[in-house]
C-alpha cells in the first residue's frame, strides 16, 4: 500500500507492508541532491520485504512547505521519525486514517541525505540505527586534497538556486556558507558522543570520485578510536557514486538490519 502523508511542513510517500510480512521496522529514507520527489523502486522493494518506509520531501522542496536548507532538511528527518513513531497517520489522497505497527525506527540516507541522517541520529531519541550510502559527512573537507579531486560543493548553492529555484525554495547563502565551513548544526562530528552508542552502517563505493570514500573511512575510524563497538563499514569494489548503490547492495544491508532487530 502507498499513502501520501504529512507532518507539519513535511509531505512524503509512505510505503506499507502487508500485515503478514510486516517486520515492525520503520525506515525514514533521505535522498541526495537534487533528489526526485520519490524513489518508488527502493520503497516498493522494502515494503515487499516487510518494512514500513517513509520517503519525505525535505521542507521547502517539491510539495513540502517551508524553506529549503541543511537545517530544515535535518528538521524534516526528525519530523519523519516523529510521524512514524505516532503509529498512525492520515492518507491525504484517500482521506483515510492509516495505522502503523512499528517497534524500531531506522534512518537511511544517500549522499547529502547520508550526512543529514547521521546528524538526525545524533539528535533524536527515536531512531535505533542509521545506514548511510556514500554520505556527505565532511562538507568542510570536500575537495581539499589536490591529489584526489571531487565534486566542488561551492557550486551546489548556485546550481540549486538558478536551476531548481521552484523545487528548492528560499535558499539562504549565509546558511550554506556555514554548512560548507563545517560550522553548521548539520555536521556529524558535532554528535560524536551520541553516535558512539548507536548502531551505524557506512557503505561507500571505492571508485567514488564525487565524495571520496576516505571521508567515510575517516569518520568510521574516529568512531572506532573513541570506543564505538556498534559501527560497521562496507567498501564496495569497482563502484562509484551511484544512485543504485542501495538497490545493488540490498541483501547486504537488510541482513545487517535483521542481525540487530530480529
Amino acid at each position: 500500500m502507498l499513502a501520501f502523508v504529512r507532518n507539519k511542513d513535511v509531505l512524503g510517500d509512505l510505503y506499507l507492508p502487508s500485515t503478514e510480512k510486516n517486520n515492525k521496522i520503520g525506515i525514514v529514507w533521505l535522498s541526495g541532491l537534487p533528489n526526485q520527489p520519490k524513489d518508488g523502486l527502493i520503497g516498493s522493494k522494502l515494503s515487499e520485504a516487510g518494512y514500513t518506509v517513509l520517503h519525505p520531501r525535505y521542507p521547502g522542496s517539491w510539495q513540502s512547505y517551508g524553506d529549503f536548507g541543511p537545517s530544515t532538511s535535518l528538521d524534516g528527518a526528525l519530523l519523519g521519525l516523529e510521524l512514524l513513531s505516532k503509529q498512525k497517520t492520515f492518507d491525504l489522497a484517500s482521506q483515510q486514517e492509516v495505522k502503523l505497527d512499528i517497534n524500531h525506527l531506522i534512518l537511511i540516507g544517500h549522499s547529502y541525505g547520508g550526512g543529514i541522517a547521521m546528524c538526525a541520529q545524533g539528535i533524536s531519541q527515536l531512531s535505533d540505527a542509521t545506514i548511510v550510502f556514500s554520505p556527505l559527512l565532511e562538507p568542510h573537507l570536500q575537495n581539499k586534497d589536490p591529489l584526489n579531486p571531487e565534486d566542488d560543493l561551492t557550486t551546489l548553492y548556485p546550481y540549486l538556486k538558478r536551476c531548481h529555484e521552484n523545487v528548492f525554495r528560499n535558499l539562504d547563502d549565509i546558511e550554506w556558507e556555514k554548512f560548507l565551513r563545517g560550522t553548521h548544526r548539520c555536521n556529524p562530528y558535532n554528535y560524536l558522543e551520541v553516535l558512539l552508542k548507536k548502531s551505524l552502517l557506512l557503505i561507500h563505493g571505492e571508485k567514488d570520485t564525487v565524495i571520496r570514500p576516505y571521508h567515510t573511512e575517516r569518520f568510521y575510524n574516529k568512531l572506532k578510536s573513541n570506543g564505538s563497538d556498534s559501527v560497521d563499514i562496507i567498501k564496495i569494489n569497482g563502484v562509484g557514486h551511484e544512485k543504485n548503490l542501495p538497490l545493488n547492495t540490498f541483501d547486504m544491508w537488510t541482513e545487517w538490519i535483521t542481525s540487530r532487530f530480529n
